[in-house]
């Protein structure tokens, strides 16, 4: 059984393997998540160019008394001044790029760490695995535009009745788009000081736009929707990037078991007998 034994050891060195990949790009995942829940990406440029659009101040002190104000603010630069709505869909696709390229180049940098300190996983090891997969700024860049176009669809599908058509038409496709994806990142959790105040007002400012639009029941949706497209994306980048460790592993197909090496030699030793 001394073979069988050894099939044991590669299994098992294999899986430890396979757990440093896992563990690496399922962390990575979880702190894109985390990013998006906690408000961190509506810090610093998302803020600065959502209070070039709406306002602070006063209008987030007086929010509830205001909402036509809003209305025709958010309206006004959809319609006669985009330069403010532009470039919070710069500062938003900017934050997310910089969020989900971080992750990649953290999973790869663990992963690649965790191979060279193991005895088995150093010798696989080659420079390309210390880096992520070329053309990542590019597959990320898509990876924000492809899921910016699901949000901007989904706002058309839910504007797609007369009655919230009108209104969708008040604020533009993009417009509302917009305020849908400050929705998904419109948690205040780990923001601390004047920024829990802002990112506070830009949260109820958000959903206040969106109910005005939608109907307060399908706010939710949209949101939890954008959310969990924008994560699975995410997912499906880190997944086909955590692949080339794989790939260098090999497919687990191809091993025999050491459970199928014993069976193998107890057949043999019974028709010895």
């Amino acid at each position: 059984y001394a073979l069988a034994g050894a099939a044991d050891d590669q299994a098992a060195v294999r899986g430890q393997l396979e757990s440093c990949v896992s563990s690496a790009y399922g962390g990575a995942l979880a702190r894109v998540d985390e990013a998006i829940r906690d408000g961190a990406l509506l810090r610093g440029e998302v803020l600065a160019r959502w209070q070039d659009v709406v306002g602070t101040g006063e209008f987030l002190r007086r929010l509830e008394s205001r909402i036509g104000r809003l209305r025709d603010r958010v309206a006004a630069a959809v319609t006669g001044r985009s330069t403010p709505v532009e470039e919070l869909g710069s500062a938003l696709e900017s934050g997310i790029a910089t969020v989900v390229q971080a992750a990649v180049e953290e999973a790869t940098e663990s992963t690649y760490g965790c191979w060279a300190r193991h005895q088995a996983g150093a010798p696989l090891l080659t420079d390309a695995l210390a880096r992520p997969a070329p053309g990542l700024g590019e597959a990320v860049e898509r990876l924000v535009r492809d899921w910016q176009a699901f949000v901007l669809e989904l706002v058309r599908t839910e504007g797609a009745s007369k009655r919230t058509g009108a209104r969708l038409a008040s604020y533009g496709v993009n417009g509302a788009g917009l305020v849908v994806m400050l929705a998904v990142f419109s948690q205040t959790a780990g923001l601390t000081g004047a920024e829990v105040a802002v990112a506070g007002g830009t949260s109820v400012a958000s959903q206040k736009v969106l109910e005005a639009v939608f109907g307060e029941q399908a706010v939710r949706g949209l949101a939890r929707q954008a959310r969990e497209d924008l994560l699975a994306r995410v997912g499906g980048l880190l997944a086909q990037d955590s692949s080339r460790y794989a790939d260098v592993l090999g497919p687990a197909s191809s091993m025999v078991s050491g459970g199928e090496l014993r069976a193998a030699a107890d057949r043999v030793a019974t028709a010895l007998r």
